[in-house]
């Protein structure tokens, strides 16, 4: 029989029906102990588009820019001409990575140094982490716009969600002195929500309260619910209504299930103390780590660049190195 895992559900699935397991949670277990495992995989589908808008940096006032939250690790960073706008004239600058105490150093000396303006050349800069900010050298000013290349953290399975379903919505009287019923008139979608969903939504003149909230009937714009502890929901207008879910899939999953799968076994006989099997297993999820990791060292993906500076850089230190 042909699997083809496109979910968290589907994972569980085929680890109870490989196992013989039919514990749910064990399998789930064994899941998160595998992704723990797996935090620090680079895979070229948890690459960022640096061209992309949403992975374009704004320098602040410090001439630092504030470390993505979904950042992982980074890969370099690159500014496409003055002020990050695209140049004809240049420079053209590339940020590769160094220590933070190198960073440090770097700009106590950086203001003896005189930035270049209209030179139609690659320079290669450095950047690294301070603090929760990332400093860069040569500097950069107030609203540079900063293109960032990096690996993104990723999602684990199971992890709460929600979903968006409807943008706006009114809440209706509420009955009862806890649990609470009620309605959401008002909205402009209700597909996808069943009875027993559980929902949340933004707070505006009226909310759903603090505690759980559960449909308990549907229609096309409007729903009723029940309210479980918490503070009391109050009637008036609330946005943002969403499903409560919980995480399906992620790139890992989708580009690299073997990692999963062959970690996910290895904890299980590891749990059932049997080191035979947990062996055999572990072998392979570390085969299969490997086999990434052997291509990111022979810049297969990472084009070359996996050391705290870059291969291009001359061996004796220079503030500013033209390429």
């Amino acid at each position: 029989m042909a699997y083809i895992i496109s979910d968290a559900n589907e994972l569980v699935d085929y680890l109870k029906d490989f196992t013989g397991s039919s514990d749910n949670t064990e399998i789930r277990q064994c899941i998160f102990q595998a992704e723990l495992a797996l935090r620090n995989i680079e895979l070229p589908a948890l690459r960022s588009d640096p061209y992309a808008a949403q992975y374009i940096g704004t320098i602040d006032s410090s001439g630092m820019l504030p470390i993505p939250q979904d950042m992982n690790k980074p890969i370099l960073f690159f500014l496409q001409g003055d002020n990050g706008q695209q140049s004809n004239t240049g420079p053209w600058l590339v940020y590769d990575r160094v220590g933070d105490r190198d960073i440090i150093t770097m700009q106590l000396v950086s203001q003896f140094y005189l930035n270049p303006v209209n030179v139609p050349a690659v320079i290669r800069g450095k950047f690294s982490e301070v603090g929760s900010k990332y400093a860069f050298v040569p500097y950069l000013e107030q609203g540079s716009l900063i293109n960032m290349y990096y690996y993104r953290a990723w999602p684990l399975l199971f992890a709460p969600a929600t979903e968006l379903v409807s943008t706006t919505g009114t809440v209706g009287s509420i009955a009862g002195a806890g649990p609470w019923t009620g309605t959401i008139t008002g909205m402009t979608d209700t597909t996808g929500l069943t009875t027993g969903d559980e929902i949340t939504a933004t707070t505006g003149t009226g909310s759903l309260g603090t505690g759980t909230v559960t449909v308990n009937t549907v229609s096309t714009t409007s729903l009723t619910f029940t309210a479980t502890g918490g503070t009391t929901p109050t009637a008036g207008t609330i946005t943002d209504v969403s499903l409560v879910t919980d995480i399906q899939n992620n790139a890992v999953l989708e580009t690299f299930p073997e990692g999963y799968i062959y970690g996910a076994l290895t904890e299980y006989y590891i749990k059932r103390h049997n080191a035979e099997d947990a062996a055999i297993y572990k072998q392979k999820f570390d085969l299969a780590v490997n086999t990434v990791e052997d291509q990111n060292n022979l810049g297969k993906w990472s084009g070359g660049n996996t050391r705290l500076t870059s291969i291009f850089q001359p061996r004796r230190f220079r503030q500013f190195n033209y390429k």
